[in-house]
């Protein structure tokens, strides 16, 4: 076939445009002539889904080579749905969201917390823009100044009785289920937002300190605990670390005894 006689290829559809047919096929599902299961779910339901979902994807992730190569777009896939079904449910609440808030407020919150890149003078944000301590920092100078802002807004709010003035602490609102070093983690990248990593390593050091430290291994945890933190200042999750450090140990093991 001579090149005249060849098919024009045509233009390729945008990335994300895979996206909006996701949405209708969510919408789809909701409608009322939809899945009956479907309709029933709320986010409550959901939630053991959400986490589920999230444990396959670490799976992946951790253990790369023991899953085919199409494992981590297929399990994503499986998360999409979770964030895409949530929102769902959100354009049936009071006040209605829908997943455009969801995708404003990333876009929101990527354009505050990133001026090197979409700052009215990106070139002047940073000194250097390939220094990636430097863009954890600014990382952290902007989620600082979020806090300190909602703080007073919440402030403003309690002195008109609408509101309580309590501040949130580090640890709030971390769930409960969460591992210990990924709590661990959320603390000290909170405190280090807010300036206070000091302030929570001699807390730390007065609870290692303790008289009954030795009946819960208090030495061993304030060890962990400076691990976390050197974890965190290089922006690797220390729980992520060792999860996927056993995965990749199991396997070795399992291989090397024909397992």
């Amino acid at each position: 076939m001579s090149t005249a006689q060849r098919p024009v290829p045509s233009d390729p559809a945008p990335r994300g445009s895979a996206l909006l047919r996701a949405v209708e096929v969510m919408e789809a599902l909701r409608a009322p002539s939809g899945d009956a299961w479907t309709h029933r779910q709320t986010h409550a339901s959901l939630a053991r889904y959400l986490l589920e979902e999230t444990h396959e994807v670490l799976e992946v992730i951790d253990d790369p080579a023991g899953h085919g190569p199409g494992a981590l777009p297929d399990e994503l896939g499986d998360l999409l749905f979770q964030i895409l079904f949530h929102a769902r449910v959100g354009q049936e609440e009071e006040p209605a969201w829908d997943v455009d808030d969801v995708a404003r407020s990333f876009v929101a919150k990527m354009e505050r917390r990133n001026p090197h890149v979409f700052g009215d003078a990106p070139e002047q944000a940073l000194e250097d823009p390939a220094d990636v301590e430097q863009i954890i920092a600014q990382w952290h100078a902007v989620k600082a100044q979020e806090k300190q802002q909602d703080q007073q807004g919440r402030q403003i709010q309690g002195s008109s009785g609408t509101a309580p003035t309590r501040p949130r602490g580090w640890a709030e609102g971390i769930p409960a289920e969460l591992p210990a070093l990924q709590t661990a983690a959320k603390i000290v990248h909170r405190a280090r937002s807010a300036g206070g990593l000091e302030q929570l390593l001699a807390a730390a050091d007065a609870a290692a300190s303790a008289e009954d430290a030795d009946d819960w291994g208090g030495d061993l945890g304030r060890a962990l605990l400076d691990l976390v933190v050197a974890a965190e200042g290089r922006d690797d999750d220390p729980e992520t670390a060792l999860r996927a450090l056993l995965a990749r140990t199991v396997r070795e093991l399992e291989q090397g005894t024909g397992a």
